[in-house]
């Protein structure tokens, strides 16, 4: 299991790079600050010549909703796309700002005898628990987006 959430695959098709884009561009639209209607593609961000920077569209709060990246390679007779799936990295540095926080004053509390030892596990479990609820957030997004570009991609939509 990784540490961090983070996943990188590649897709390939025997399309060519102008087809894929088209394909994508299809599913992909412009980042908007605001939705008003659920009438919209599936996906937004950008789409350029080398590659593309997308996220899924969702009608919820899930701040470990999966960036999505993916870099354009033509071999013979087929485009490799290598995708990378990530974090927001202001995420990440609200999480690791909040460990180290949570951390350096449970420590010492726990080494001064403050709390008693039936309640210390909580407080050492409990960041625990939070890495498991975004791991769990990341990788249920992660796989959806990766079925659905895959399928985006290889004109099965």
């Amino acid at each position: 299991m990784k540490i961090l959430p983070h996943d990188t695959f590649t897709i390939t098709t025997p399309d060519s790079v102008t087809i894929v884009r088209q394909r994508l561009s299809q599913k992909v639209e412009p980042q908007k600050a605001f939705r008003f209607s659920r009438n919209h593609a599936p996906y937004e961000g950008s789409i350029s010549e080398d590659g593309f920077q997308i996220s899924r569209i969702i009608h919820y709060r899930n701040s470990f909703l999966p960036m999505i990246r993916g870099q354009f390679e033509v071999q013979s007779h087929q485009t490799l796309i290598h995708v990378q799936m990530s974090i927001h990295p202001f995420v990440m540095a609200f999480l690791g700002f909040w460990f180290f926080f949570w951390y350096s004053a449970v420590i010492p509390i726990l080494f001064t005898g403050a709390i008693p030892n039936h309640i210390a596990p909580i407080f050492i479990g409990m960041p625990i628990l939070m890495l498991f609820i975004c791991w769990g957030s990341f990788w249920y997004e992660a796989k959806r987006s990766r079925t659905e570009l895959t399928q985006i991609i290889q004109g099965q939509v």
